[in-house]
Order: C-alpha cells, then sequence, then structure tokens
C-alpha cells in the first residue's frame, strides 16, 4: 500500500502510489512519450511482440512461436456444416 497516511492505493515506485508521486516509466525509444509496456519499451516499439520463430521469418508469431505460415493453426468453427 501507498505510504502517504490514508492513501489505500497500491504503491509503484518508491512506496507511494501514482497520485502521490510515482512516476510512470516512459519508452526508452528516442522521441516516444508512450508508456513503457515491458522491457523499458512500448508496444510500437517491441514490447510484448514476438516474432515467428522459422529462420528469417518476419511475421508475428501467433501459436506456437510461429505464424501462420509457418505452422500455426487457426481456430475453426465447431458447429456442424459451417
Amino acid at each position: 500500500l501507498c505510504s502517504s497516511e490514508g492513501c489505500n492505493n497500491q504503491a509503484k515506485n518508491g512506496g507511494v502510489c501514482i497520485r502521490h508521486g510515482a512516476k510512470k516509466k516512459r519508452c526508452s525509444s528516442e522521441g516516444c512519450m508512450n508508456l513503457a509496456a515491458k522491457g523499458g519499451v512500448c508496444r510500437r516499439h517491441g514490447a510484448g511482440l514476438k516474432l515467428c520463430s522459422s529462420t528469417g521469418c518476419p511475421n508475428l508469431a501467433m501459436r506456437g512461436g510461429v505464424c501462420g505460415r509457418h505452422g500455426a493453426k487457426k481456430k475453426r468453427c465447431s458447429s456442424e456444416g459451417c
């Protein structure tokens, strides 16, 4: 909890909540003002995005670490006759 008197918010940084002075981290990519999501960068600059594990493939991974072209199976409708 936040160390500020009477505050029950979750502490984020330095023992205080955002309302009481905890700083939000910004993307470390030059000129970007988005909030950092993971690893110091925002989603636009690579946080949380995984590429296909097939050698040389630039596509985003969908399932099992590979893109649709390299074997990620798409979920099909389970209704009969669809």
